[in-house]
């Protein structure tokens, strides 16, 4: 689950960085395209995922 979340964050890393350079050089398409399909669903499966990862072990001694 931890690089299920890892993943997610780095797609998401990505997708700012391709939104600013796309708002940046004037290219609205491919910005609404990154932020509205990509960005918010990898947001919404980050924040899935993260609710899964928990900091406790699964079986106690």
């Amino acid at each position: 689950m931890s690089r299920l979340l890892e993943a997610h964050q780095i797609i998401l890393k990505n997708c700012h960085e391709y939104a600013e350079k796309a708002d940046e050089s004037g290219d609205d398409g491919t910005n609404d395209l990154v932020v509205s399909n990509v960005l918010r669903t990898n947001e919404l499966q980050v924040w899935f995922v993260s609710e899964h990862v928990v900091d406790t072990p699964l079986a106690r001694s």
